[in-house]
């Protein structure tokens, strides 16, 4: 990496953190122990964001961090030229490349190269994104470039793979939900040595299954986006009722997920009721505009609502202030986004480029007509104020979409209410069930 480069990416880096707190606080790391880099290493995780992924793979490291990335992204040539001074080194996969052989020869040899430097570099080895919170099955590209390298230096790299687990948590639109990074032990490629050098496609297999087993522990691995759903709204339930931190929240799901395959198994009835329970109230929150959390206020009564929630009486101000402040810049995504109806994947990578492209033109140009019906100084006023408004919003949205559903549901009719309060009871005592089982 080339002064200049280095200078690039720690300025990226900044942009990218800034970036990352704006749209997705919090996102927790752990443990953080593994992240710092003293050898050559090939970062690998799921792939549920596209390129949130890869900048996940390299923020939250010690070190600079090269990434692979599907090959058609360095097309037109002009174009490869900037992903190539930007970290990046071009793979192929069949499907970037119309019916031809796939040729990863000269990728492979850059690979090797950066490695045998010192080098770091991150691939998504399932190849394709998937939003369940699952992993697909595992292309041979980390252990062949891995493997192939050491073997290039007789072992001597002391390279190893580093397994990140990403889970996000909450709703199914990522951007803005709270992320879990699982950073799972390391694998030494020193234990493949004798194996490499007597059958090589034995060891690439052996690296690969390891590789998908120590990924595999840092998620919760769904079996389909029904399975994936129910957990969701078990989820909600139970952290609406009984916050926990990310960690911990992770963990309880998973123990969450196994009792939900162990009902299914041996308790078949129950399973098929408490299915019907979770359906029947989240299709009344959806049908009725509601938010489970605001539901679950209702419960605990009025004054355990304004006693938890006082703070957005001068909060809600300044997230209205925001909210028309900034209808320049989320109104034309929201409405782009519809139009395309993209995958979620590709849908929140969208919206974050063009939230980082918008936002500081949109902002120069409302503040540039305060100053033409003003004065400079207020136009950096305002300036700051948007700004800073729109962080106030950004992280109290969810509370204030909570206040507005508790208040929706305050107007409504008591036996509407009474209905919904009781589809509640009735999920929240099959979320518990799970829980104690």
């Amino acid at each position: 990496m080339s002064l200049i480069q280095r200078i690039v990416y720690a300025i990226l880096k900044l942009l990218v953190h800034l970036v990352v707190w704006v749209f997705y606080h919090p996102i927790v790391v752990y443990p953080q122990k593994n992240t710092k880099l003293r050898q050559p290493t090939i970062i690998a995780s799921n792939h549920p964001n596209t390129l949130m992924d890869g900048l996940n793979g390299a923020l939250w490291v010690d070190q600079p961090v090269f990434f692979l990335a599907m090959s058609r992204l360095f097309n037109p040539p002009w174009v490869g030229k900037i992903f190539r001074f930007l970290f990046c080194i071009p793979l192929e996969r069949k499907k970037d490349v119309d019916g031809r052989p796939v040729n990863n020869v000269d990728s492979f040899n850059q690979a090797y190269a950066h490695l045998s430097r010192g080098g770091h570099l991150f691939i998504a080895p399932d190849g394709a994104g998937e939003l369940e919170r699952n992993l697909l099955d595992l292309k041979s590209g980390a252990a062949r470039i891995a493997i192939g390298a050491e073997l290039r230096c007789d072992f001597e790299l002391g390279i190893k793979i580093l397994p990140l687990g990403y889970t996000y948590f909450g709703h199914d639109d990522q951007l803005g939900s709270p992320m879990l990074i699982k950073v799972g032990e390391p694998i030494e490629l020193s234990d493949f040595a004798t194996l490499a050098k007597q059958d090589e496609a034995l060891a690439f297999r052996n690296l690969t299954v390891l590789l998908a087993k120590r990924m595999r522990d840092l998620l919760h691995n769904v079996e389909g986006a029904e399975e994936d759903e129910t957990l969701r709204r078990l989820e909600t339930l139970q952290q609406n009722e009984h916050p926990l931190p990310l960690v911990d929240l992770f963990e309880r799901s998973k123990r969450t997920l196994l009792n939900v395959r162990n009902w299914a198994l041996q308790k078949t009835s129950a399973h098929a009721k408490g299915l019907t329970t979770l359906d029947d109230y989240f299709h009344a929150l959806e049908k009725n505009g509601l938010r489970d959390r605001s539901v679950w206020f209702h419960q605990q009564g009025s004054a355990h609502f304004f006693r938890r929630n006082w703070p957005l009486l001068l909060v809600i101000p300044i997230w209205f202030f925001a909210h028309v402040n900034h209808l320049f810049i989320t109104q034309p995504i929201r409405l782009l986004i519809k139009k395309m109806n993209m995958h979620v994947g590709y849908k929140t990578t969208l919206e974050l480029i063009l939230g980082v492209i918008l936002v500081p033109i949109v902002y120069f140009l409302q503040s540039l007509l305060v100053e033409l019906l003003s004065s400079t100084a207020n136009s950096w006023y305002y300036l700051l104020g948007i700004g800073i408004s729109g962080a106030i919003a950004s992280h109290w949205r969810n509370r204030v979409r909570d206040a507005f559903s508790w208040f929706k549901l305050s107007l409504m009719n008591r036996s509407q209410k009474a209905e919904i309060l009781e589809k509640r009871k009735l999920a929240s005592a099959f979320a518990q069930q799970l829980l104690t089982d």
